[in-house]
């Protein structure tokens, strides 16, 4: 039986310069970063982040897209706020959706698209 969401991958172009952004920007924990396989994973939480390098032609059209992928915050207008001030590039700007919560779009030196997730106070009550 499935109980959780364990890692999800993103395809980056430079995974030195993926490093600096997830790290130092965004605020991501390190867990490791395995040269010899081009291979970079963050602690998120219950769910790793992952960041490789395209492993063939086909796997280069997987940089620069809408990953789906979102980051949870307990603030989404203060996260959204810090990030600016860092270079940030965000294509939505924090608002709240129908269902309660809170999102922002950004994208990381790649192109490739996330979101800041603020959900509503009584989910999964």
């Amino acid at each position: 039986m499935i109980t959780q969401l364990g890692n999800v991958t993103v395809v980056v172009r430079d995974l030195d310069k993926a490093l600096k952004f997830y790290r130092d920007t965004l605020g991501l924990r390190l867990a490791f970063y395995d040269k010899e396989n081009d291979w970079l994973c963050f602690d998120t939480g219950p769910c790793a982040l992952s960041l490789t390098v395209p492993w063939n032609k086909r796997a280069k059209k997987l940089v620069g897209v809408r990953t789906g992928v979102s980051f949870s915050v307990v603030d989404v207008k203060a996260t959204y706020q810090r990030l600016k001030k860092k270079k940030v590039k965000f294509h939505l700007a924090p608002r709240k959706e129908r269902w309660g919560g809170r999102v922002a779009n950004f994208e990381d030196p790649d192109g490739n698209q996330f979101f800041l997730l603020q959900m509503p106070s009584d989910f999964r009550k």
